[in-house]
């Protein structure tokens, strides 16, 4: 492992039923807290399943430091001290924001190897920190005419915060500053955000054919990602509650108007205006049932991997309504017609395949979104409402990843547009792969804890909250029950998946 990691011990979020909050009845500082790399093991995980998303995550990793790097985006050419990124809008910013992130991942828990990738370890981590450094450069916060303060920004902001975060240590006082700056720029754009729905209170639909759960979601992650590097900032309370608001809004349900569970000193019903899902748990987008979509849950889980490193209990609201979204794909069957043939579930029993039930318009080789899901689904054990549980789905949808990326020597793993035909595909797997990572990574290493408290005053004394702890995934001797599976001779688009042995 790189030193900053090598030097982890034996870390415990807890060591009984409850914690020490790390907020006080003053802001101490508006500076960020690095992760305490020392307070963890060593320790990764070498289970099956673990070892395929290790490689999926190193592969991705080839692809940005080579191909990607060099042809596709042509910073090799560049000399500046900061990369041009060529403009301030999605294609400019997501891209390289979201690469940034696998690469950053692969460098700070020990995935990277050189000898796979064939570039060295010194060299991937120079990269690493100039697209880091030159993303929250661009930032508007440190450069007038910058990026940012725009509708998916915080989004941007997101990847290359939390990469940065990852590789803290190695970034110089100064380009640490722009991080700081950036981050928390994007973060007070959200104190008197009015949150979006779906529908209203009444049941009227306001945005016809576009759930704003994935927006709200991804909102709430960067605020994530600003409390845990900045807990002691003098925004922390607001920041915390608009995380709250809009994790839960993001998955709120029409019954929700009128659910009475308390979650962080607030019923349910008085957290919320309106609804984001339907009752199943399905999420409608782009004009309909759209599946990719409901991996919104995934942007509040990854709550658990922003507090877990932060040595911080996890927001219940981080997992409201997940077991539900989560079991849908498995035990929500759609009849045809009037839904696209053959009909059935979106999860298909003993298959990689996914069901699009109206459609889908981004193609139907995706299977990374809902790989993260089967892991956020095991570790956070939020996978009981199904008949068959993350652990069972995992490698399916992990193995077929693997499977495209072992047809290109240099890592990628898309081929044709139909495969997918977003323009970030391939940055989009490489920040996937950095959450399932992660998350099996603090799964070992960490005992998360999950909090249902108040984030409404400051404390003048640290007092106990309690909290309760997620078990730890028992990964077995043995190997995975599904065997490894391998691409069929010809990959195309009239292969069935679900034709695998």
């Amino acid at each position: 492992m790189k030193e900053y990691v090598r030097r982890k011990l034996l870390f415990s979020l807890l060591i009984t039923t409850f914690i020490l909050p790390a907020y006080h009845v003053k802001a101490e500082s508006n500076t960020i807290k690095p992760i305490e790399w020392d307070s963890f093991s060593s320790i990764n995980p070498m289970d099956d399943d673990s070892v395929r998303i290790k490689k999926i995550l190193l592969n991705s990793t080839q692809y940005g430091l080579t191909t990607w790097w060099n042809e596709e985006m042509e910073f090799v050419s560049q000399k500046g001290q900061y990369l041009d990124m060529g403009g301030t809008g999605e294609n400019a910013i997501r891209r390289p924001a979201a690469m940034s992130l696998g690469i950053a991942a692969s460098l700070a828990f020990d995935v990277y190897d050189s000898s796979e990738t064939g570039v060295s370890e010194f060299g991937a981590e120079l990269k690493a920190e100039k697209l880091i450094s030159s993303l929250a450069y661009r930032h508007k916060s440190n450069s007038p005419d910058g990026w940012g303060d725009a509708w998916q920004s915080a989004h941007w902001a997101y990847f290359a915060g939390f990469a940065g975060w990852l590789l803290w240590e190695d970034l110089s006082s100064q380009d640490q500053e722009y991080i700081k700056e950036m981050v928390e720029y994007e973060a007070d754009r959200f104190l008197d955000y009015e949150v979006t729905y779906w529908k209203d209170e009444s049941g009227r639909i306001i945005f016809e054919g576009d759930t704003k759960a994935e927006e709200n979601a991804w909102n709430a992650q960067l605020l994530q990602l600003a409390t845990a590097m900045m807990p002691n900032h003098e925004n922390y309370l607001e920041w915390m509650n608009k995380n709250i608001e809009l994790m839960i809004s993001s998955a709120a349900v029409p019954s929700d108007l009128e659910n009475d569970e308390l979650l962080h000193g607030r019923q349910v019903k008085d957290w919320i205006s309106g609804s984001n899902i339907n009752e199943d748990g399905t999420a409608i987008n782009h004009g309909f049932l759209h599946p990719d979509y409901m991996e919104f849950i995934a942007f509040n889980n990854t709550s658990g991997l922003h507090y877990a490193l932060a040595g911080l209990t996890i927001p219940k609201a981080a997992f409201h309504h997940s077991d539900l979204v989560y079991s849908s794909l498995s035990q929500v069957s759609f009849e045809s017609p009037p839904y696209e043939s053959p009909g059935g579930t979106i999860y298909r029993e003993g298959s990689s395949d996914i069901y699009y039930p109206e459609g889908n318009d981004w193609g139907t080789s995706r299977r990374m979104q809902f790989a993260v899901l089967d892991i956020f689904a095991d570790v956070f054990h939020y996978g009981d409402m199904a008949e068959r549980n993350g652990g069972y789905w995992e490698p399916f949808h992990a193995e077929m990843v693997l499977a495209m990326q072992k047809r290109h020597e240099d890592g990628r793993t898309y081929d044709e547009r139909w495969e997918d035909t977003y323009s970030g595909r391939e940055e989009w797997i490489a920040h996937h792969a950095a959450w399932a990572w992660i998350a099996k990574w603090v799964d070992v290493n960490a005992e998360l804890c999950i909090s249902n408290s108040s984030y409404s005053v400051m404390y003048e004394e640290t007092e106990e909250m309690r909290c309760t702890k997620v078990p730890k995934t028992i990964f077995p001797d043995a190997s995975p029950p599904h065997s490894p599976r391998t691409l069929p001779s010809l990959f195309d688009k009239t292969f069935i998946w679900n034709n695998l042995p």
